[in-house]
């Protein structure tokens, strides 16, 4: 028995010592004070102190709201101010769910902390435990620091939801690795502090003593996390969830939820500008001509440089305001892209609004991916202005507004106006990688557009694009988005070439771009290049000037050509890619001729201008064979001013082609003023021209003709108006009807050798400015003074259309004539050519060119002025005299052009005129002194083979071939003192006798109509001589 008991006795002995591990003290060692279960008590409180302190934060701030903070349906304070911009942001809403989030953590934090505490007592003594305690709190309170600070202290719901997430999965990694820690049953007898352990234990949990608990198997216990860390995790998330929700629906459909739209606020101020809109206090009502400028920036320190560099470059060069022009500009901005930007630049962003005074805050977020609403909404605040026009610009930009002040003053008001870098016919870009792809972009290429560097627009297309109440499509780009919006108009940009984007510097650039990726190798910028400006040297002295800028004409001496990046380019409309997709390049390559109207000659639509020759639209001849029978000629000065010389020289046409029929679009002619002409039986008809008449007959090609016709009384009293009068006239024949043009200096020495020729003249520039423009870098340039074309070639509308439009400058010279129509063809040359446009050589039409001109009337040495005529003759169809240069000159006897004029004289009965402009002198009247028949006194046959190595291929050039009778071997009947005979006999001699057979034809024209009539020659007798009776 006593054995046994002893045995029992030993047995309860051993059960009552707990296991120990080997690396584990005994907890029998253990203090049992109840002095150190009051500090591990404290120290496991410590771990809720910053959730407590974040949860008391977001309650003040949800019950004590500072008047930025707004509630969840509205973004707006009581003024209209939009709220939370450069302060913060956040929602009571917000400061609601953070301070739940904030209890949440401090419970997962508790409990973490209280589990660890458990297993510390258990495993180690008492000060390793206290260590480790205080060090998990010196751990937790600075992360919770941290993640607060990262995320800026107006994201409370984020950092608190990080903080408690963060806790809770601790926690149930703790309860697992806690699991083995079994509680021993608790000797409540033999405590202390009764009392105060039930209050304690009541609020947060059974108190730690290091005798109360064992060590046992780990077992995770999934009840315990579920209603212990899952449960009250999804709860309060499902809580959080619905309220964000909500509070994203009202800022989205109510304009609330804290998230701040923006809205106009920087210094915007304007004042009423009456009927028109209205107008800021810094721009002069009173001024011709208004602009302001949009120059885009944003909050990144980065664009606060480039705002202070533009002030000191670009801003300089602004004119100050006159009564001509008045020109202010504002930076555009949207609303901070974050709230960590809005704390840190905001304040920044006020002080220098209050300091300058050009800032803009419009209502869209300020980021790349929104750039296009910012944009649209700076067009929408500029078309409620009263303004003329509104530029758009970048803040990294150095912009001429010098120059531009100058073009503008010298433009006027205008409507329907867009110029900028024109682009046509480009794709969405379609690489991920690139940050300007749009995969929201269906269509194969965008409509044409300008590039962002810098666009023009008057104030009509502002208001068009940007209404008050309007939906939008928005694209990725800004610059598409512009095309987009502007298409449906029928305006298209005027392109100009002056504007850049790339890294690349010409003199005569308006838009310079300055942008991060692009570094000057020493480090200069917009204000070395203003310095350049205001010291009167060329602009891009000192800069990279290693490549060429898009679409300019020559790049001599630099390492690249801009076809080598893939573009093409097109002088009226911009550039394009020169490896456009075949798909696009059916579009693009439009057809150069368009088809005939089916108008019916004679009807209500289409009246008789001249009856039987000519109608509104059309002419008989047009479309038939012959063509190149119709010639027009202008004269728009004074019936004094028709000189001598010009009758000489529509003589010229007579002599060559007698058929030909003479429309004479005048300002100044009477009807009858070439009445002797007509009684001859030659067709000349004078048409009555003013910008009334031409609106009525329709004699414009589109709305940008129509409306240059309109302000006709403005534009005649430009130093120019009647030379472009000229040339808006030969566009609009030439389109319309087809046919020849003739400038009346112009006078034939031969005929082209083919009548179905289309053809134009050509020269060379003699000034270095005009290579700009020319055809090539020799500088050749196309010559309007002498055309020949069927009707329908697109070519001659779209220059119409570009040089009369919305850029049409009075005081240039030749921006209508020779300047219009290279550019025209310039960057389809290769397309029209094939079409059968041809460009003769200089020397065709242009023997002498403008510089020289003068050698042509002055008398030669006797003899020499018959075979210089005859040499030139050899290879020119015709003369150009220059008239500005050689209109005051007299005519020589003796000269080149004397020995023509007397070559191909008709010598009819005619008026006459003043021998030049600097004399008053008439010219000797013909009365006629019988019929001559005029011929050459010796003829050379020249078969076509033997001239082919001598001319220019496939081009006739040299005539009087194959038996033709062309230039000085024209043979023609002149000198009738009567209109009209009964009889004409011809009489053909061989002074060497033989035979003569084949056809001999008289032709003329009787009253406008076709006479022709023809005779078998007999055969000669020994007398070799015969006669013809007609």
């Amino acid at each position: 028995m006593s054995r046994a008991r002893s045995s029992s006795n030993t047995g309860e002995g051993a059960s009552s010592q707990p296991p120990t591990l080997p690396t584990a003290r005994s907890p029998a060692s253990l203090p049992t004070s109840r002095l150190w279960s009051l500090l591990f008590l404290f120290l496991q409180s410590l771990s809720v102190i910053p959730s407590l302190l974040g949860f008391f934060y977001s309650a003040h701030r949800f019950y004590h709201a500072p008047p930025h903070l707004v509630s969840a349906a509205s973004t707006w304070d009581d003024s209209g101010s939009a709220v939370g911009v450069t302060e913060g942001r956040s929602t009571r809403l917000d400061w609601f769910i953070a301070g739940m989030w904030a209890l949440a953590c401090a419970y997962f934090s508790h409990s973490l902390a209280k589990g660890l505490l458990r297993r510390w007592l258990v495993y180690y003594s008492l000060l390793p435990t206290f260590i480790r305690v205080v060090s998990l709190q010196a751990i937790c309170w600075p992360l919770t620091l941290t993640t607060h600070r990262l995320l800026t202290f107006d994201q409370p719901v984020a950092a608190w939801l990080i903080c408690a997430t963060t806790a809770a999965i601790s926690n149930v990694i703790q309860i697992w690795v806690t699991s083995n820690i079994v509680e021993r049953k608790d000797r409540r007898g033999q405590q202390r502090w009764h009392i105060l352990s039930v209050v304690v234990g009541a609020v947060l949990g059974p108190g730690v003593r290091t005798e109360k608990f064992r060590k046992s198997e780990r077992v995770l216990s999934w009840k315990k996390v579920l209603w212990g860390t899952v449960a009250p995790f999804a709860l309060l998330g499902w809580v959080t969830t619905n309220a964000l929700l909500w509070q994203q629906f009202a800022a989205r459909y109510k304009g609330g939820g804290g998230v701040s739209l923006g809205g106009p606020k920087l210094n915007h101020v304007v004042g009423v500008g009456g009927m028109q809109g209205l107008s800021l206090v810094d721009l002069d009502r009173q001024a011709d001509v208004r602009i302001v400028i949009l120059v885009t920036s944003s909050w990144t320190n980065r664009s606060r440089t480039n705002r202070n560099t533009f002030r000191q470059s670009s801003v300089l060069l602004i004119p100050p305001s006159s009564a001509s022009i008045s020109i202010t500009y504002r930076f555009l901005l949207g609303s901070a892209p974050s709230p960590q930007t809005a704390a840190k630049a905001g304040p920044g962003i006020e002080a220098e609004a209050e300091e300058f005074g050009d800032m803009l805050l419009v209502p869209a977020h300020d980021g790349y991916a929104d750039l296009s609403r910012k944009i649209y909404e700076g067009w929408k605040w500029a078309g409620q202005l009263d303004v003329d026009y509104v530029f758009k610009t970048d803040d990294d930009i150095l912009l001429r507004m010098d120059i531009l002040a100058k073009e503008f003053v010298a433009l006027g008001r205008r409507k329907e106006y867009w110029q900028g870098f024109a682009y046509w016919e480009i794709p969405a870009i379609k690489d991920a990688s690139n940050k300007n792809a749009d995969f929201a972009y269906e269509l194969s290429s965008f409509p044409p557009y300008t590039a962002g560097a810098l666009h023009i627009l008057s104030r009509d297309l502002v208001s068009l694009i940007a209404p008050p109440d309007a939906s939008r499509l928005f694209v990725m780009n800004e610059d598409q988005n512009l095309g987009l919006w502007l298409y449906p108009s029928g305006i298209r940009p005027i392109h100009d070439r002056r504007i850049q984007q790339a890294q690349v510097c010409e003199n005569d650039m308006v838009a310079k771009h300055f942008g991060g990726q692009y570094k000057e190798p020493n480090g200069i910028g917009p204000r070395e290049m203003y310095l350049n400006i205001i010291n009167g040297r060329k602009q891009c002295e000192g800069f990279l000037q290693r490549w060429c800028g898009v679409c300019y004409s020559s790049c001599r001496s630099r390492d690249n050509h801009w076809r080598d990046w893939g573009f093409a380019c097109d002088e009226i409309k911009g550039a394009t890619l020169s490896n456009r997709p075949s798909s696009a390049v059916a579009t693009l390559e439009a057809p150069v001729k368009t088809p005939a109207e089916p108008f019916v000659m004679g009807s209500a639509d289409d009246p008789w201008v001249i009856p039987g020759l000519l109608s509104r639209h059309t002419s008989p001849f047009s479309n038939s064979d012959d063509w190149h029978l119709l010639h027009m000629l202008c004269w728009t000065t004074g019936e004094e001013t028709f000189q001598e010389r010009h009758y000489q020289a529509l003589e010229t046409i007579w002599a060559h082609e007698p058929r030909a029929i003479l429309f004479m679009m005048s300002t100044s002619l009477p009807e009858d003023f070439f009445d002797t002409y007509t009684k001859h039986g030659y067709a000349i008809h004078v048409i009555r021209i003013g910008g009334a008449e031409l609106l009525q007959r329709g004699w414009f090609l589109g709305p940008q003709s129509e409306r240059w016709l309109t302000e006709w009384d403005q534009w005649a009293k430009g130093p120019n108006f009647y030379s472009h009068l000229t040339d808006y006239l030969r566009y609009l024949f030439l389109f319309k009807f087809g046919g020849t043009y003739l400038d009346m200096d112009a006078p034939w020495v031969r005929s082209p050798p083919n009548s179905n020729l289309e053809f134009i003249g050509a020269d060379y520039a003699t000034l270095a400015s005009d290579l700009d423009w020319t055809l090539d870098e020799d500088g050749l340039y196309l010559a309007p003074g002498v055309m020949r074309f069927r009707k329908g070639w697109t070519l001659f509308k779209d220059i119409l259309e570009q040089a009369f439009s919305a850029t049409y400058r009075a005081d240039c010279f030749n921006c209508v004539g020779p300047r219009a129509i290279t550019l025209g063809v310039r960057p389809r040359r290769r397309q029209l050519e094939l079409a059968g446009f041809t460009i003769v050589p200089s020397h065709v039409l242009y023997p002498k060119n403008w510089i020289t001109s003068h050698e042509l009337v002055k008398t030669l040495p006797p003899g020499q002025a018959a075979p210089e005529l005859a040499k030139m003759v050899e290879t020119s169809w015709s003369i150009h005299l220059f008239g500005k240069m050689t209109n005051h000159l007299r005519i020589q006897k003796g000269s080149i052009i004397g020995e023509a004029f007397d070559t191909f004289s008709l010598g009819i009965p005619r008026r006459v005129g003043y021998l030049s402009t600097s004399d008053r002198e008439l010219g000797k009247p013909s009365l006629g002194q019988g019929l001559e028949l005029r011929a050459p006194k010796s003829y050379r046959y020249r078969s076509r083979l033997s001239l082919i190595a001598e001319e220019v291929k496939n081009l006739d050039l040299i005539g009087s071939v194959d038996g033709r009778f062309d230039g000085l071997d024209l043979i023609f009947v002149r000198g009738a003192r009567a209109p009209r005979a009964e009889k004409a006999e011809v009489r053909v001699t061989t002074r060497l006798g033989g035979r003569l057979h084949g056809r001999l034809r008289l032709r003329g024209y009787q009253g406008g109509r076709r006479m022709a009539k023809e005779r078998l020659a007999a055969r000669p007798s020994s007398s070799s001589r015969s006669r013809m009776l007609l």
